[in-house]
């Protein structure tokens, strides 16, 4: 496992310091190969041609995907990146291959097709004389450190199309800095948790604009203590709490679909988190995907019986507690006026600032309709519940989730 994650740290490093792709500028190079010279066209994919003219645009044609600038498949114009100043892709193509255009220190314009879908990772990091971007509607993902580290690049369009927005894909960028502001750490594109800019502390609750919390968004916040997710996120990316070594207690909606892999890798101080989708898919290639250290948690895991939490945790030998369900509020298996009677009880106790006496479990089963309050609303639910779940047919009855929606 180990040596598998090392790998591929290694690779990413190696990457954005220029050594391990053909894409980067040998120190002991003079100076690249001029565009007048014979190799100054060839084909870039299956069906894809490029040519560098003496002005210095460099042109791609034709139809579908790039090929990527890795050891097998070597970027065709590595020996002509200092004389590339201009990038026309054609109409046609729909995806822009990894580190292709990394390191084209004189490069100031760049034209996209309303055809392209992806821009990979490491497409045009280091471009250091880029200015502006205009990324067409249609794009849906913009991979890890896309435009990283160019320097001058202060403008940038986005649409509403892109989905996607990998680790770091703009920092470093005065852009990026742009959006910063001082009374909100967050940065949120298109509904992406991207980015945090400063440490938050305490108990925090991401923002209910956010859809999906992106890769590494979050990560190395160390002064966070716990953590509650909105109803609106479906998925948490790959290493997005990473190292926030004072997280304690995490609450996961039953809207979250996915965890990805290493989401609250080495979080230390994790003594519980709460997972409420019973079919949420969690990354289990790893033990890490929620773990202290670098591949033990000590933790407990919660969640509903027979849920994708509890078999998690039954493959990595971690402690399961089974969640009580919504509105049953004393585990007895049913929802009934017993468990109505028990909310209202402890609505008239904190009413008068009197500590309302359930367990951090009772308290999340008792606020059937997620509002954050339980009041007499939330009594009143259940009770409501109850009567239509004593009239049903038994093979027809319906959950507490689905009966709140439906109403």
């Amino acid at each position: 496992m180990k040596a598998k994650r090392m790998t591929a740290m290694t690779l990413g490093a190696a990457i954005l310091s220029g050594m391990f792709l053909p894409t980067a500028v040998p120190a002991h190079n003079l100076r690249y190969a001029s565009a007048a010279d014979s190799s100054n066209s060839g084909t870039c994919g299956k069906d894809l041609t490029w040519k560098l003219d003496s002005k210095g645009t460099l042109t791609v044609s034709g139809t579908g995907k790039m090929d990527e600038a890795l050891d097998r498949t070597p970027c065709p114009w590595k020996d002509l990146k200092d004389d590339i100043k201009k990038v026309v892709i054609g109409k046609g193509v729909t995806s822009i291959g990894m580190g292709m255009f990394s390191y084209c220190n004189n490069l100031t314009s760049l034209s996209l097709p309303s055809t392209l879908k992806n821009i990979d990772t490491y497409s045009f990091v280091g471009c250091k004389s880029l200015t502006s971007v205009v990324i067409p509607n249609g794009v849906t993902n913009i991979g890890s450190s896309a435009f990283l580290r160019c320097e001058k690049l202060s403008s940038i369009t986005i649409p509403k199309s892109v989905t996607y927005i990998g680790a770091l894909a703009f920092l470093d960028t005065p852009w990026f800095e742009s959006q910063k502001s001082i009374d909100d750490p967050f940065i949120i594109i298109n509904g992406l948790l991207v980015y945090v800019y400063y440490d938050l502390s305490g108990d925090v609750v991401i923002p209910s604009s956010v859809n999906k919390i992106c890769d590494q968004a979050v990560e190395r916040r160390s002064e966070i203590t716990s953590l509650t997710i909105p109803e609106t996120v479906t998925e948490i990316g790959f290493n997005a709490f990473l190292s926030c070594s004072s997280l304690k207690t995490v609450t996961i909606p039953a809207s979250v679909k996915e965890i990805k892999q290493q989401a609250f890798f080495k979080c230390e101080s994790l003594e519980e988190i709460y997972i409420f989708n019973p079919e949420c898919k969690i990354c289990d290639s790893w033990a890490t995907t929620i773990s202290n250290t670098d591949e033990d948690f000590s933790g407990v895991i919660k969640g509903y019986k027979g849920s994708t939490a509890e078999k998690y945790a039954e493959k990595f030998g971690y402690t399961f507690k089974e969640l009580a369900k919504l509105g049953d509020i004393n585990s007895d298996e049913l929802i009934n006026a017993i468990d109505a009677s028990s909310v209202l009880a402890y609505y008239a106790r904190i009413s008068t600032d009197k500590d309302g006496g359930y367990t951090v479990d009772q308290e999340l089963a008792a606020d059937v309709n997620n509002d954050g309050a339980i009041n007499a609303i939330d009594a009143s639910l259940i009770l409501s519940y109850y009567a239509y779940a004593s009239t049903a047919d038994k093979g027809d009855i319906i959950s507490l989730e689905n009966y709140i929606k439906k109403k």
